[in-house]
Protein backbone atom coordinates (compact mmCIF):
# COMPACT_ATOMS: atom_id res chain seq x y z
CA UNK A 1 0.00 0.00 0.00
CA UNK A 2 1.15 3.67 -1.20
CA UNK A 3 1.32 6.32 1.28
CA UNK A 4 -1.12 9.13 1.01
CA UNK A 5 -0.72 13.02 2.24
CA UNK A 6 -3.89 15.06 2.06
CA UNK A 7 -3.85 18.67 3.03
CA UNK A 8 -7.04 19.62 5.43
CA UNK A 9 -8.00 22.88 6.44
CA UNK A 10 -7.38 23.40 10.07
CA UNK A 11 -11.12 23.23 11.34
CA UNK A 12 -11.78 19.84 9.47
CA UNK A 13 -8.20 18.35 10.53
CA UNK A 14 -9.15 19.74 14.56
CA UNK A 15 -13.10 17.46 14.14
CA UNK A 16 -11.86 14.62 12.78
CA UNK A 17 -8.93 14.26 15.09
CA UNK A 18 -11.49 14.69 18.29
CA UNK A 19 -13.56 12.31 16.46
CA UNK A 20 -11.01 9.79 16.44
CA UNK A 21 -9.74 10.37 20.29
CA UNK A 22 -13.42 9.77 20.84
CA UNK A 23 -13.24 6.83 18.94
CA UNK A 24 -10.11 5.91 20.75
CA UNK A 25 -8.43 5.11 17.17
CA UNK A 26 -5.65 6.55 15.28
CA UNK A 27 -6.58 9.67 12.56
CA UNK A 28 -5.49 7.66 9.35
CA UNK A 29 -7.84 4.32 11.26
CA UNK A 30 -10.36 6.92 11.74
CA UNK A 31 -10.53 8.20 8.06
CA UNK A 32 -9.93 4.96 6.76
CA UNK A 33 -12.96 3.49 8.48
CA UNK A 34 -15.05 6.54 6.89
CA UNK A 35 -14.07 5.89 3.73
CA UNK A 36 -14.95 2.30 4.25
CA UNK A 37 -18.26 3.03 5.54
CA UNK A 38 -19.00 5.08 2.77
CA UNK A 39 -18.36 2.51 0.15
CA UNK A 40 -20.67 -0.03 2.04
CA UNK A 41 -23.65 2.96 1.85
CA UNK A 42 -22.88 3.11 -1.78
CA UNK A 43 -23.05 -0.35 -2.55
CA UNK A 44 -26.27 -0.31 -0.91
CA UNK A 45 -26.92 2.49 -2.22
CA UNK A 46 -26.26 0.62 -5.78
CA UNK A 47 -28.22 -2.08 -5.13
CA UNK A 48 -31.63 -0.23 -3.99
CA UNK A 49 -31.44 1.97 -6.90
CA UNK A 50 -30.69 -0.85 -9.67
CA UNK A 51 -34.10 -2.77 -7.85
CA UNK A 52 -36.36 -0.20 -6.36
CA UNK A 53 -35.14 3.30 -7.97
CA UNK A 54 -36.01 5.48 -5.51
CA UNK A 55 -38.61 4.51 -3.55
CA UNK A 56 -36.08 3.10 -0.87
CA UNK A 57 -32.81 4.94 0.66
CA UNK A 58 -30.00 3.55 2.67
CA UNK A 59 -28.96 5.52 6.02
CA UNK A 60 -25.50 4.88 7.84
CA UNK A 61 -24.42 1.79 7.92
CA UNK A 62 -22.77 0.25 11.40
CA UNK A 63 -20.25 -2.19 11.71
CA UNK A 64 -21.24 -5.56 12.91
CA UNK A 65 -18.72 -7.02 14.83
CA UNK A 66 -19.22 -10.89 13.76
CA UNK A 67 -16.93 -13.31 11.79
CA UNK A 68 -16.45 -12.17 9.43
CA UNK A 69 -17.49 -8.57 9.79
CA UNK A 70 -20.33 -7.19 8.64
CA UNK A 71 -21.53 -3.66 7.57
CA UNK A 72 -25.62 -3.49 8.37
CA UNK A 73 -27.14 -1.05 6.02
CA UNK A 74 -30.59 -0.14 7.77
CA UNK A 75 -33.06 0.69 4.67
CA UNK A 76 -36.04 3.02 4.82
CA UNK A 77 -38.69 4.09 2.33
CA UNK A 78 -38.16 7.61 1.13
CA UNK A 79 -41.34 9.66 2.20
CA UNK A 80 -42.24 11.35 5.30
CA UNK A 81 -42.20 10.07 8.22
CA UNK A 82 -39.26 7.92 6.45
CA UNK A 83 -40.15 3.58 7.77
CA UNK A 84 -37.77 1.10 8.33
CA UNK A 85 -38.18 -2.04 5.89
CA UNK A 86 -35.10 -3.55 6.13
CA UNK A 87 -31.30 -3.56 5.71
CA UNK A 88 -28.51 -4.92 3.76
CA UNK A 89 -25.63 -6.49 4.57
CA UNK A 90 -21.70 -5.59 3.23
CA UNK A 91 -19.17 -7.91 3.55
CA UNK A 92 -16.62 -5.60 5.31
CA UNK A 93 -13.25 -7.03 4.10
CA UNK A 94 -14.75 -6.92 0.50
CA UNK A 95 -17.41 -4.68 0.06
CA UNK A 96 -19.34 -7.04 -1.63
CA UNK A 97 -23.15 -7.32 -1.41
CA UNK A 98 -24.10 -9.82 0.55
CA UNK A 99 -28.35 -9.20 0.70
CA UNK A 100 -29.87 -10.36 -2.52
CA UNK A 101 -32.46 -8.80 -4.83
CA UNK A 102 -35.92 -11.09 -2.88
CA UNK A 103 -33.99 -9.11 -0.03
CA UNK A 104 -34.55 -5.57 -1.66
CA UNK A 105 -38.14 -7.04 -2.84
CA UNK A 106 -39.60 -7.67 0.76
CA UNK A 107 -38.28 -4.33 1.44
CA UNK A 108 -40.75 -2.67 -1.02
CA UNK A 109 -43.54 -5.04 -0.07
CA UNK A 110 -43.14 -3.72 3.77
CA UNK A 111 -42.65 0.24 1.72
CA UNK A 112 -45.42 -0.83 0.18
CA UNK A 113 -47.75 -2.25 2.93
CA UNK A 114 -46.71 0.95 5.00
CA UNK A 115 -48.39 3.05 2.62
CA UNK A 116 -51.43 1.12 2.94
CA UNK A 117 -50.84 -0.18 -0.25
CA UNK A 118 -53.06 -3.63 -1.38
CA UNK A 119 -51.95 -6.12 -3.64
CA UNK A 120 -53.44 -9.14 -4.96
CA UNK A 121 -53.14 -12.69 -3.46
CA UNK A 122 -49.88 -14.29 -4.37
CA UNK A 123 -52.34 -17.52 -5.54
CA UNK A 124 -54.19 -15.22 -7.71
CA UNK A 125 -51.33 -13.13 -9.10
CA UNK A 126 -49.26 -16.12 -10.06
CA UNK A 127 -52.56 -17.57 -11.83
CA UNK A 128 -53.11 -14.89 -13.55
CA UNK A 129 -49.71 -15.07 -14.52
CA UNK A 130 -49.76 -18.24 -15.99
CA UNK A 131 -53.41 -17.42 -17.83
CA UNK A 132 -51.34 -14.57 -19.78
CA UNK A 133 -48.41 -16.94 -20.43
CA UNK A 134 -50.93 -19.63 -21.83
CA UNK A 135 -53.04 -17.00 -23.61
CA UNK A 136 -50.22 -15.83 -25.93
CA UNK A 137 -49.52 -19.64 -26.20
CA UNK A 138 -52.96 -20.78 -27.21
CA UNK A 139 -56.68 -19.87 -27.76
CA UNK A 140 -58.09 -20.13 -24.65
CA UNK A 141 -61.39 -21.15 -23.55
CA UNK A 142 -64.26 -19.67 -23.21
CA UNK A 143 -64.36 -20.05 -19.24
CA UNK A 144 -60.83 -19.54 -18.81
CA UNK A 145 -60.58 -16.51 -20.50
CA UNK A 146 -63.47 -15.00 -18.26
CA UNK A 147 -61.29 -16.24 -15.07
CA UNK A 148 -58.11 -14.25 -16.99
CA UNK A 149 -60.87 -10.98 -17.44
CA UNK A 150 -62.27 -11.56 -13.46
CA UNK A 151 -58.30 -11.54 -12.43
CA UNK A 152 -57.23 -8.30 -14.21
CA UNK A 153 -60.07 -6.50 -13.05
CA UNK A 154 -59.34 -7.59 -9.74
CA UNK A 155 -56.19 -6.34 -10.39
CA UNK A 156 -56.92 -3.36 -11.99
CA UNK A 157 -59.36 -2.23 -9.24
CA UNK A 158 -56.86 -3.02 -6.46
CA UNK A 159 -54.28 -0.50 -8.97
CA UNK A 160 -56.50 2.36 -8.74
CA UNK A 161 -57.15 2.13 -4.79
CA UNK A 162 -53.20 2.48 -4.52
CA UNK A 163 -52.90 5.16 -6.95
CA UNK A 164 -55.95 6.58 -4.53
CA UNK A 165 -54.09 5.81 -1.08
CA UNK A 166 -51.23 7.26 -2.84
CA UNK A 167 -53.01 10.86 -3.35
CA UNK A 168 -54.29 11.24 -0.41
CA UNK A 169 -51.12 10.55 1.55
CA UNK A 170 -49.11 13.01 -0.81
CA UNK A 171 -51.85 15.91 -0.43
CA UNK A 172 -52.28 14.95 3.39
Amino acid sequence: MRPLTISLPDNLYKKLTQQAKVSKTSLEDFVLFQLKRDEARDAALTLLRKRAGRCLMAKEPILKESTPPIWVVPVFTNVAPPIEVGEIHVAADTGEVLSTEMDVAEMIRKGHVSFGFESLAIEKQERLTELLALNSEQVLAPEVIQEMDALLAEKQALQIRNLQTLEKRLLS
